[in-house]
């Protein structure tokens, strides 16, 4: 399946847009060997042990490390996304990949080059592919007009280059990147396999509380198929938290269908708008036992 098909309608425009049911799919909790320390669901002996695989056959990219790629993006022009590869990588073997957002900041680029950093050392240890998009607002944020365009040639073309598991793409995303992040996966939880957000917040833009536009979070999020898992990380001096409202968001997706400590994680950290590499890991462990399914 590839990533423009699913998003006809730009979130920049409509980020209330449902994706198309003709791409229905399930959460699949994967076996515990799979994801060391991330899930004990698997520990009774009475889960079925299914493992989807969907590997996109990509070959020819670039291995290990960091490489940076250059891709024509429709309505844009060329622009460079930013890989880590780990040093398990084999084209003879699907891998996932997680797809991470930068905060806002400027040089865009250079933002982007660091999320790679940091989530660097728990790729290499884990086997999952990094790709960090640019982006192109000037104000050094997300939601530009040709955002979802970059992001979309970034994929495919990564999913050309390497073998990787289309049941296990997962997202995450920071500050202004997490905002865009829960728009982006709750638009398309059919194609993400899980996220995680740092320092995000759902009513900055992808619903609200307050009324329309964006969608009222109630039926933006009741309408989600399927409940995508996620995890929220916040810090408790954070103005997000003490002054936004994003502490309500474990309570929506509560509301909306999401069961705590299954599909739904929490972590109230204490410190301001933050994250560190000890978070990224707590974040793995969470979204790595899920996968895509029929």
């Amino acid at each position: 399946m590839r990533f423009e098909r699913l998003f006809a309608i730009l979130l920049g425009l409509a980020p209330c847009a449902a994706v198309p049911a003709a791409f229905a799919a399930s959460t699949v909790h994967l076996p515990g060997a799979m994801c060391p320390g991330g899930d004990g669901i698997f520990d009774d002996g009475y889960e079925t042990r299914v493992v989807p695989h969907d590997p996109s056959g990509g070959s020819g990219g670039a291995y290990p490390g960091n490489v940076t790629r250059t891709i024509g993006v429709p309505g844009v022009g060329t622009r460079s996304y930013y890989l880590h590869v780990p040093p398990g990588y084999t084209p003879n073997q699907a891998s996932p990949l997680l797809l991470a957002l930068r905060g806002q900041s400027l040089p865009t680029a250079t933002a982007a080059q660091q999320v790679r950093t940091n989530w660097a050392t728990w790729a290499d240890s884990k086997g999952f592919l990094v790709l960090a998009p640019v982006g192109n607002s000037s104000q050094g944020g997300w939601g530009a007009a040709g955002d979802i365009e970059e992001i979309g040639a970034a994929l495919d073309d990564a999913l050309s280059a390497y073998n990787v598991e289309r049941s296990r793409i997962y997202l995450w995303g920071f500050s202004a990147g997490a905002h865009y992040g829960h728009a982006l996966a709750l638009n398309n939880a059919d194609y993400f396999a899980a996220y995680g957000v740092s320092a995000g917040s759902l009513e900055q833009y992808a619903c609200t509380d307050n009324g329309n536009p964006p969608p009222a979070c109630a039926s933006f999020l009741a309408a989600v198929q399927p409940k995508i898992p996620v995890d929220i990380h916040l810090g408790n001096q954070d103005p997000l938290y003490t002054q936004y409202g994003a502490g309500g968001d474990p309570q929506r997706f509560e509301n909306a269908g999401w069961v705590r400590d299954r599909d739904l994680y929490f972590t109230l950290f204490g410190g301001g708008h933050t994250y560190s590499t000890a978070h990224l890991g707590q974040i793995w462990n969470h979204i790595c036992p899920f996968a895509l399914g029929p």
